[in-house]
């Protein structure tokens, strides 16, 4: 089974991630990559748009499997004939940092020379909501810290 990668490492703590990955509604202010519609819990479809450079933007449904705050999220999809299981994980680092990985597994029966045709297009999907992230987390972790707590 075909599988795409794309990791960054973001200059915030896992809860400042968490917060920018599940907060969709702000997704238009920093994701290139998607749109969703609904609400992140297991057992729950949301309605989401991919936006792949290069590509049509297609709309899918996928169906929420795991949600662990401040370490992962994952969804199964059917598009095209091919399953798709995609995970974000999140992990802390020594620095107090977050290593943000996006992970995708294809399966189905044209899989491969799909994935293969695309690869390159879908990483650099990935890569890009991965900068879109990282900047948007670094600006909510620099806000937060600038706050003073009485």
């Amino acid at each position: 089974m075909p599988e795409v990668t794309a990791t960054v490492d973001v200059s915030a703590p896992p809860t400042v991630v968490w917060a920018v990955l599940t907060d969709v509604a702000a997704y238009p202010q920093w994701n290139t990559l998607l749109s969703v519609d609904g609400e992140y819990a297991v057992g729950e479809r949301v309605s989401a748009r991919l936006s792949v450079p290069g590509l049509p933007t297609v709309s899918f449904a996928p169906e929420i499997t795991v949600v662990d705050p401040r370490r992962e999220l994952r969804w199964r999809s059917s598009l095209f004939g091919h399953d798709a299981e995609h995970s974000f994980r999140l992990d802390e680092l020594a620095d107090g940092g977050t290593r943000f990985v996006q992970h995708e597994v294809i399966d189905g029966p044209l899989a491969g020379p799909v994935v293969g045709a695309m690869e390159r297009r879908i990483r650099r999907g990935f890569e890009q909501m991965n900068v879109g992230l990282r900047r948007r987390a670094a600006e909510l972790a620099r806000a937060e810290s600038g706050r003073v707590r009485p």
